[in-house]
């Protein structure tokens, strides 16, 4: 049998799950740098105010560096969601993936038994003496190609709708990190 449905579902399911993984650290590592850079003027002694002449010089330094840290936070927290929201579609992909897989399986299994074969997504006589002399067999068979192969094109079909959303998902987050991206180079 030439595979109608290709992927692994497996791998697919484990990097989404990895990536799920890392936006919870992205999220929380994040979080912990804006806390610390918030917490080290917490101390008196760090406040622009109390610097006494110097106050005035330190002020702009520190409010450029809050902004800074404000667009590290923002870029951030979009790169956690958007590897989060990756995750989340690679791990629905896989799910249908393996129903896609498993139906296929079937739909060969059952081909094979109709004295059919699957070759590159369509479905062929297998080789060998098939009893042509026997109108009924042959039009039983043809009938059966004929419903296999609208089953196995059906779930081709769903298949390539399902990874068309998978890629639209990926440009989408391709975006939003891009402008993210370009945002953090200023």
């Amino acid at each position: 049998m030439s595979g109608t449905v290709h992927g692994d579902p497996a791998s697919c399911s484990q990097l989404g799950g990895t990536l799920r993984q890392l936006a919870t650290r992205l999220r929380t590592s994040g979080r912990a740098a804006h806390d610390a850079f918030d917490g080290s003027f917490d101390r008196p002694s760090d406040r622009p105010s109390d610097l006494g002449g110097a106050g005035s010089r330190a002020a702009p330094v520190l409010m450029q560096a809050r902004r800074r840290v404000d667009v590290l936070d923002a870029g951030a927290a979009a790169a956690a969601r958007e590897v989060d929201r990756v995750g989340a579609a690679l791990q629905a992909h896989a799910s249908d993936l393996a129903e896609a897989v498993a139906e296929s399986r079937a739909l060969a299994q059952q081909a094979q038994a109709a004295g059919l074969r699957v070759v590159d997504g369509e479905l062929v006589a297998v080789w060998g003496v098939s009893g042509v002399a026997d109108g009924t067999a042959t039009a039983q068979r043809d009938a059966a190609r004929e419903q296999l192969q609208a089953r196995l094109d059906a779930v081709a079909a769903l298949v390539g709708q399902r990874r068309h959303r998978l890629a639209a998902t990926l440009r989408q987050s391709q975006a939003v990190l891009a402008t993210h991206a370009g945002a953090l180079r200023r």
